[in-house]
């Protein structure tokens, strides 16, 4: 992390037989390329992509990768909906998957409802950061994973998204 690194991160990082920890915080990424097998063979346990220039939609390919316990895409320009494999992922694990143990997709610009398998889970099942994006339907009061921030301004998320509800 910190290294100023710039342009795709690589899909290769994600199938890397020996890697299980792939932190690029604190750069300057814009994309994430996504891997042929979609990480499939990823013996990955931890991705932290947080505070990067990443946009466009979560790369849906992560919800699926199956030792992937810790995710953080935090902090980025990501946009559009939580994908529902990332819900199930925390939700319910199955079949020699890994459970997310650790979700953290706070300051993007996500908008829409909230996956329902999310709206299920118990405080402490997992640790889940949504604040500081665009989810108007995500009260603190209600859902403990809302904590941690409030949403973006409808001023701040039209601007950067006019396609946000």
């Amino acid at each position: 992390s910190h290294n100023k690194l710039s342009g795709s991160v690589p899909s290769s990082l994600f199938n890397h037989p020996s890697l299980q920890q792939l932190t690029l915080s604190y750069n300057q990424f814009g994309s994430v390329q996504v891997p042929s097998n979609w990480g499939q063979q990823s013996e990955l346990i931890a991705i932290d992509i947080s505070n990067n220039d990443l946009g466009g939609l979560l790369p849906t390919f992560m919800g699926s990768m199956p030792k992937l316990s810790a995710l953080s895409l935090e902090n980025n320009k990501f946009t559009g909906m939580i994908p529902t494999q990332y819900a199930l992922k925390a939700l319910v694990p199955g079949n020699g998957v890994s459970q997310f143990e650790r979700l953290f997709l706070g300051g993007n610009y996500l908008f829409g409802p909230i996956p329902s398998p999310l709206m299920q889970l118990k405080p402490g099942s997992v640790t889940v950061r949504l604040g500081d994006n665009c989810l108007y339907r995500c009260p603190v009061s209600f859902f403990f994973f809302c904590q941690g921030g409030v949403q973006k301004s409808l001023m701040e998320c039209k601007s950067f998204n006019p396609a946000i509800p």
